[in-house]
């Protein structure tokens, strides 16, 4: 029988909600859009991508720290290119 992974501690998981809250602002980004906007699908897409991130990161953490911090990096920085697509002037 193969030893568990220990648990998540509890400051990892309130380290991911916080990297995850910004999500909550899709409502307002999907607005911000035109209604002809191509880009509409990359933002419908980001929630889904938010969630699953979060997910990932906190079941890899106890096994692979190195790989849930590479995860929150890209979600902040996936969250700085869905406000930079809503909000440029193209």
């Amino acid at each position: 029988m193969m030893p568990s992974a220990p648990a998540t501690p509890r400051w990892m998981i309130w380290v991911i909600l916080l990297v995850s809250l910004p999500v909550f602002q899709f409502p307002m980004l999907l607005s911000s859009l035109p209604v002809d906007s191509p880009n509409k699908v990359l933002v419908w897409m980001y929630p889904f991508y938010v969630v699953v991130a979060a997910y990932l990161a906190y079941q890899c953490y106890p096994q692979r720290r190195a790989l849930a911090w590479i995860l929150l990096a890209l979600m902040v920085l996936s969250h700085i290119a869905v406000y930079m697509l809503v909000n440029s002037s193209l």
